[in-house]
């Protein structure tokens, strides 16, 4: 009997000191450290599980994630000077944030990084200091259990049938909102974008902080239409093959190409095992989990793409070019003032949520270097 308790005693103590060995081991599995910041969006869309933990197991670094809640919020704090060599790497960071607020002086091109395998429409800072992920081209999503006949362009977008039925994004919180607002200049100018958006007002259902509220908006038939990205219905059915209820009306006038882009913080110590996430990054593998997770396209060229976005049309009328970078930082603040008398009242508020305020885009704020 003595025999037996003893017995149990031990293997008791041995299965402990296991456990304790094993605790210990844990706390020290990670020898580097790289913080990056982001988007609340990274985590929710499950993009940061399907690709983080191979690489911290890989290369024994943890990687820590400061999230903001939006594309505005994360641009605050990368152009914020006390942040300076408080971080390593920024994700999320689109192409009309990126030239409206200059962001790219606040990173460097990685070392070794090839560029060929990039799609080439994808790079809009030839320096590489903002290496492109992600793209989309922008269009008229809409509900085909509500709508037959989607409008063709935005003239048609105008008619009164479709009063309070758009769900937009705000280009002062949202890259998606932005890229809208610049769509629209490049298409009819300066001046010309105020009457498109007056005339369409009546039509606006709620604009929205973020891409994924306004797609839940959609998705819970509060409203029918949503400008948005058009790989969006294809993204749907690779979720759900039977969800046939939202398609793509590519309006006639042309598009405009959404890019979001990683980079490297010029102030990071850590330059070598940046230079291995970004590679990592733009692998082809982990490349798939853009279409998965975001919903977009992969900006590596040589990644396969799944049966419904490889039965996307090739958008090659994108209007980007058509408005300069110039242009976008001498008119921003004009621009969003106009955005904000014309829509402000019309900003759909999440709970806990605080109203963004045109004051964050100061002139003193905005970064004039390039």
């Amino acid at each position: 009997m003595k025999s037996w308790k003893l017995s149990l005693l031990l293997a008791l103590l041995l299965l402990f000191s296991c456990g304790q060995e094993k605790n210990k081991q844990g706390n020290t599995h990670y020898k580097h450290k790289l913080v990056v910041y982001t988007t609340d969006e990274f985590r929710k869309s499950g993009f940061e599980h399907s690709i983080v933990p191979d690489f911290q197991n890989k290369h024994k670094c943890q990687l820590e994630f400061v999230l903001f809640r939006n594309t505005a919020e994360l641009c605050k704090a990368i152009k914020d000077k006390a942040n300076y060599g408080k971080y390593d790497l920024a994700i999320g960071i689109d192409n009309s944030f990126a030239v409206s607020e200059t962001l790219a002086v606040n990173f460097v091109p990685p070392e070794s990084f090839d560029s060929e395998l990039l799609i080439r429409e994808t790079i809009f800072d030839p320096a590489l200091r903002l290496i492109p992920y992600a793209y989309s081209n922008l269009s008229l999503i809409y509900n085909t259990t509500q709508i037959k006949n989607p409008p063709q362009s935005f003239g048609e977008l105008q008619d009164a049938k479709y009063l309070a039925q758009i769900a937009i994004c705000d280009p002062i919180s949202s890259g998606l909102g932005r890229s809208t607002l610049f769509w629209s200049v490049a298409l009819f100018g300066s001046e010309g974008y105020e009457y498109l958006w007056k005339s369409l007002r009546k039509n606006i259902y709620k604009t929205y902080a973020t891409h994924t509220e306004a797609l839940e908006a959609l998705k819970r038939g509060e409203c029918s239409l949503m400008i948005g990205y058009n790989t969006t219905p294809a993204f749907l059915q690779e979720l759900d093959p039977l969800n046939k209820d939202f398609q793509v009306s590519m309006l006639k006038e042309g598009s405009y190409q959404y890019i979001e882009s990683i980079g490297i913080h010029r102030g990071t110590s850590k330059s070598a095992l940046c230079n291995k996430f970004v590679d990592y990054f733009l692998a082809s593998e982990e490349q798939k989990m853009v279409i998965y997770k975001l919903g977009m396209f992969p900006a590596n060229r040589k990644t396969l793409l799944p049966m419904h976005f490889s039965a996307i049309p090739f958008i090659s009328y994108s209007v980007n070019d058509r408005i300069s970078n110039n242009l976008i930082q001498e008119q921003i603040l004009s621009w969003l003032d106009f955005w904000q008398r014309l829509f402000g009242y019309q900003i759909a508020l999440q709970e806990g949520q605080i109203s963004w305020k045109l004051e964050s885009y100061t002139p003193s704020n905005i970064n004039k270097e390039s």
